[in-house]
């Protein structure tokens, strides 16, 4: 066996292992639907705020959303990921410009992207402020930064025990706290409700909604959900995780959203909202 061909089968097998999913690196083809869905509308809702933008997706993973940026009209979309075997998958499926680094050493020049997209990605990083320190340099002035977190005390990992590859998951007023020091024009939206005040329509798609208790309420859910948003009832199908790229810009132009949990609504104190994921746009 020649040597190139030894190394392609090499890279082939760490990429393999490296995706692996364990429902913290979203992997299209085999991941389960609620890590599918919580992704793909995230990027769905970023989609629409990138047209003739440079962007930066960082952590971007398996390729799948930066992908998705860059069909959206992204002038430029660049992916870096700390894993560099990740990169190349990335690289050879989806044609993006990949780059290995990491959150807190981003390899890129000052103030060189308009946008920078970060999803699940700063409850991984040790230094949290430093990520951020990271972001204010290489967005321009003016620059836009997209970012979630999982809410702390409300989000939960499998089976209620801590999540094993978080070490920097915040609250709320934790996170308005980091961004607003670095940060201004600060705008966030929730995903996944887990409660919210009965008179919003947010408790209607929420975990636990006090609406459950009323005979019938859940099936009458279900059965709304099966119309306007199936993927609360249904995993995903194989042509959605064959090509997740234009099924993230067909979700960014649904009018259908309001009753599935997954999508991103804007953040409202009155409706008492509880929210397992919090997202902010943060202008620098």
């Amino acid at each position: 066996m020649s040597t190139t061909l030894r190394q392609g089968r090499n890279r082939e097998r760490d990429t393999s292992l490296v995706l692996e999913p364990t429902n913290e690196r979203m992997v299209p083809e085999s991941s389960t639907g609620l890590t599918f869905w919580e992704h793909a509308y995230r990027y769905a809702f970023a989609s629409g705020l990138v047209k003739r933008k440079r962007v930066l997706d960082i952590a971007c993973g398996e390729g799948y959303g930066a992908a998705a940026l860059q069909k959206a009209g992204a002038a430029q979309v660049i992916g870096v990921d700390i894993s560099e075997a990740v990169c190349l998958h990335a690289r050879d499926k989806y044609q993006i410009d990949a780059r290995p680094g990491s959150a807190e050493c981003m390899p890129l020049t000052d103030k060189s992207v308009d946008v920078i997209v970060s999803f699940e990605t700063i409850e991984h990083v040790p230094n949290p402020g430093r990520f951020l320190d990271e972001c204010v340099r290489v967005l321009e002035p003016g620059g836009t930064l997209i970012i979630s977190t999982p809410n702390k005390g409300i989000y939960t990992y499998l089976g209620g025990a801590p999540n094993p590859y978080h070490c920097s998951e915040m609250t709320e007023e934790e996170f308005t706290s980091i961004l607003s020091s670095r940060f201004r024009d600060l705008r966030f939206y929730t995903q996944r409700p887990n409660s919210a005040a009965w008179w919003s329509a947010r408790s209607f798609v929420s975990d636990n909604s006090l609406w459950r208790h009323l005979p019938g309420f859940c099936r009458l859910r279900q059965l709304a959900q099966a119309v306007f948003a199936p993927e609360e009832v249904s995993d995903p199908e194989d042509e959605q995780r064959e090509s997740i790229s234009n099924l993230i810009l067909r979700l960014g132009q649904s009018p259908h959203q309001l009753l599935s949990p997954f999508a991103l609504r804007r953040q409202r104190k009155w409706t008492r909202e509880k929210p397992n994921y919090v997202v902010a746009i943060a202008t620098r």
